[in-house]
């Protein structure tokens, strides 16, 4: 069922508004299951914030065996015109949601992430028992191409009221105009990923499911869920296999460490050690970087033919420093001679040479000849001894600046292998929490006998083996749902857990909430105010009888915030 809210309809007149006072009207509407919600029909939505209305908080109570009506209470609550503003603001956000919409903010049943080669395809173990059977070839893109490569299949399975719950999966069904609540056997979500964008089946391909079930009976249809439509298309029947398990087919670790791969707290962590990474480049580059280690001078070699050159001073700084400095004739010089003291030669000139700082190129020229020769800067006698002196100081300044440029370095590159450390500790934990709750969930289920319902799926999204069933029966409650400070509770769904049974029935306040419980039965409700989960417990349940005539219902704030499924679970003994 489409959600849909006029906003733009006439105002409608004082006579009108009066004429619809008629709030017996209303509660007989409104105590038919499955019809539209007071609030959301448009004469209620246009005259709210103009009139004050006055909200009949009745509490029926109906013994499914008494013939005759019980005697009806009724009590007068006005809403401000702020109220109405508020109530009419709020709705208009429930309209807008998606039609899978988790209530509460990060609690949810995790995907599972399998890597299958599309080439090769698959044949998976999910954590349950279940199989998923995918042929060579199934993936395409939105164009009907065929994939190649890997691709990332995302699967989870819904097994209970508290699974239906948390996904925001919806569990009602329209069929000719009358609304059913699903009981499942078992419901199933499928999608597909390469790089990061959602892929299609290929066209006739389909991929092949047993899903393991507590529940091996043939009144269930097979149904996909139309997220545009907001409503469950039937497919046919499920088949359920002759085979009981009571042992699980093993989940690999790799698969688990996947998955956690995938989360957004993972991927936090993966972030930041990109982030560290940067910031100890950044660091790096801002060390004051030392100065430039001194070249150790020279002293003439025996034997060896040396010039005495005048050196520009701008063009060579580095040799302008030493005093007395001589210019030795290199061994790979093939071509000089002794000859060439001899020659009065008509320019010479010295440029850098094939090693930077350690030799120089001397170019001789006489008329159209020219001399190259590899030539290194040396001292001798007194003028070594100073040009040494002069050295270490230099080298003893380089070493100083050396050493404190590598004491930061290394500091810096401690606080990042610190910040490294620290996130890898810290997704190893969210490795093992995974793994731990793996094991606890194959522990839960380690005697439960199961069977397999197999069916395919040519398509990705939400299936569903369901028998459409009726609301439950016994005791009809019309009331107003409040919190256990006697405030009334912002909330659109209210859901009700019978033990009997394997579904989520779900009621809309209107702004009063009306439902049905079977009293044989354990029951409980659920509603969620701004992301926070209210419930009545079970034992609650025992006051709402003929006798105890018109209340509200006062719903308990649940403190503790849930990391998983299984804590909800285990907080509601389920």
């Amino acid at each position: 069922m489409k959600r849909k809210t006029n906003l733009n309809r006439p105002e409608i007149s004082s006579a009108e508004i009066a004429k619809r006072k008629n709030f017996d009207s209303v509660l007989k509407q409104t105590t038919i299951m499955g019809a539209k919600p007071l609030i959301k029909k448009p004469w209620f939505l246009s005259s709210v914030v103009a009139v004050t209305i006055a909200i009949v908080t009745t509490v029926v109570f109906m013994n499914q065996d008494k013939k005759a009506d019980p005697p009806i209470v009724e009590q007068q609550e006005q809403i401000s015109d702020s109220d109405s503003l508020a109530l009419l603001a709020f709705y208009k956000e429930e309209e807008a949601k998606p039609c899978i919409a988790a209530p509460i903010k990060g609690l949810n049943v995790h995907y599972t992430t399998f890597k299958v080669i599309v080439e090769k395809g698959a044949t998976l173990d999910y954590k349950t028992g279940s199989k998923i059977i995918i042929p060579k070839n199934a993936f395409a893109d939105e164009n009907g191409n065929l994939l190649k490569g890997e691709v990332e299949l995302r699967y989870r399975e819904f097994h209970d009221a508290v699974d239906f719950f948390v996904s925001g999966i919806p569990m009602t069904y329209d069929s000719a105009g009358v609304k059913y609540q699903f009981e499942s056997a078992g419901m199933v979500e499928v999608l597909a990923y390469q790089n990061g964008k959602q892929v299609n089946m290929a066209p006739k391909k389909a991929i092949a499911i047993e899903m393991a079930s507590d529940y091996k009976g043939t009144e269930y249809n097979f149904y996909k869920l139309d997220t545009m439509a907001n409503n469950w298309s039937c497919l046919g029947k499920d088949k359920v296999l002759a085979k009981a398990t009571t042992s699980k087919s093993t989940l690999s670790d790799q698969v688990v460490i996947v998955e956690v791969e995938e989360t957004p707290e993972y991927k936090i962590f993966e972030t930041k050690k990109v982030e560290a990474k940067k910031e100890k480049e950044v660091q790096m580059a801002a060390l004051p970087k030392p100065i430039a280690e001194p070249s150790k001078p020279a002293q003439v070699r025996k034997g060896k033919f040396t010039f005495n050159l005048d050196v520009d001073a701008k063009e060579f700084p580095e040799l302008n420093v030493y005093k007395g400095l001589l210019f030795e004739v290199g061994d790979e010089n093939t071509n000089f001679n002794k000859s060439m003291y001899d020659i009065t030669w008509d320019e010479a000139s010295i440029n850098e040479g094939s090693k930077a700082g350690e030799n120089y190129k001397l170019t001789l020229k006489k008329g159209l000849k020219n001399y190259d020769l590899m030539v290194y800067p040396v001292f001798e006698g007194k003028n070594y001894e100073t040009a040494m002196k002069n050295f270490q100081e230099k080298f003893n300044k380089y070493k100083t600046t050396l050493d404190k440029r590598i004491a930061e370095e290394k500091r810096v590159e401690e606080v990042y292998q610190a910040k490294v450390s620290e996130n890898q500790r810290k997704q190893a934990e969210l490795i093992k929490a995974n793994q731990e709750r793996v094991a606890n969930e194959y522990k839960q289920m380690e005697t439960t006998q199961k069977v397999m319902r197999a069916f395919t799926v040519s398509s990705f999204g939400v299936y569903n083996c369901d028998n459409p069933s009726a609301y439950p029966k016994g005791v009809l409650c019309t009331a107003n749902i409040k919190n256990d400070l006697n405030k009334n509770l912002m909330c659109y769904d209210v859901y009700l857990v019978d033990n009997e049974r394997n579904a989520l029935f779900t009621y809309v306040r209107n702004p009063i909430t009306n439902f049905s419980f079977n009293p044989k039965s354990k029951n409980m409700l659920f509603t969620v105010e701004h992301g926070v989960l209210y419930w009545l417990k079970p034992e609650q349940f025992n006051s709402i009888t003929a006798s105890s005539g018109a209340k509200d219902l006062l719903l308990n704030k649940v403190d503790q915030e849930f990391e998983t499924v299984e804590e909800m679970k285990a907080y509601f003994n389920f």
